[in-house]
């Protein structure tokens, strides 16, 4: 026997045992496939990395001459250099470098991966810097955190009937692929400011303009990587949202329609 409801003088069909389960499984395969493809959008710019430790030498005397260059050393800002790290892990190994608003701290393997550096002190003119990047900096966590509820959302979300009265939670149910991509984008405008602002103080530091291309050359795969990782987020979450709402929505019995009791 077929059970069914009335609401605002419609009847519905409601999603039959166990959908919501086999709704969580088809979504949850579809997110991981999506996310798994983020991989992808960071090895271009990995393999120019690691190609780029044969040409440190090039970039380092520039790099260590841009800290006081930026007047940042004046504001707390240090250079913890990671070679002489005993940890085995990316930072000691050149294969990542970071900048930690919290410490004043860039994280970089001075030896390897110095023209990762002039990004890592645009993160730091960011933060300490103007108004517009400082606001982009603080605004790159909560971003992901909503980001990552936007997952939850469309993941145990009730899904209401079609036609119902919508509220705010049933506009952010709808659209939380789209605002999980648009909360991922202060981390990308960020990261775009950040490159900018070291590529201008690689120049300010007399660093030769062929190696300003290759420099740029990295930066914009780096930030093809970010764009990647919104993309697929928004894409994750969107995908798991019409998974669920397809085995979980009421459905509407239109007035030419029969079952069988």
């Amino acid at each position: 026997m077929v059970n069914s409801y009335y609401y605002n003088g419609n009847q519905y069909i409601p999603a039959p045992p166990g959908a919501s389960q086999n709704g969580f499984i088809a979504a949850s395969i579809a997110s991981a496939a999506i996310m798994g493809t983020m991989p992808l959008f960071s090895k271009p710019f990995n393999a120019q990395l690691e190609r780029e430790h044969a040409n440190n030498h090039l970039y380092r005397d520039s790099f260590l001459k841009a800290l006081p260059e930026s007047g940042l050393d004046k504001k707390g800002v240090r250079i913890l250099p990671m070679e002489f790290s005993r940890l085995a892990d990316d930072y000691s190994m050149g294969r990542n470098a970071s900048y930690s608003p919290n410490e004043k701290i860039i994280r970089i393997n001075t030896e390897k991966i110095s023209i990762a550096g002039f990004h890592e002190l645009g993160h730091a003119m960011n933060d300490l810097k103007g108004k517009a990047g400082k606001l982009l900096s603080k605004m790159r966590w909560p971003g992901r955190a909503i980001a990552g509820l936007m997952g939850y959302v469309a993941l145990f979300s009730t899904t209401k009937p079609k036609d119902s009265p919508q509220n705010a939670l049933d506009f952010v149910k709808d659209n939380c692929g789209k605002i999980a991509f648009i909360s991922m984008l202060p981390t990308v405008f960020e990261e775009g400011m950040a490159s900018y602002k070291g590529v201008k103080l690689a120049r300010k530091t007399g660093l030769a303009e062929p190696l300003i291309k290759n420099m740029k050359k990295l930066y914009g795969k780096a930030l093809l990587t970010y764009i990647g990782h919104a993309t697929a987020t928004g894409l994750a979450v969107g995908a798991a949202s019409m998974i669920m709402d397809k085995f979980t929505r009421p459905k509407k019995v239109e007035s030419n329609s029969f079952f069988m009791f």
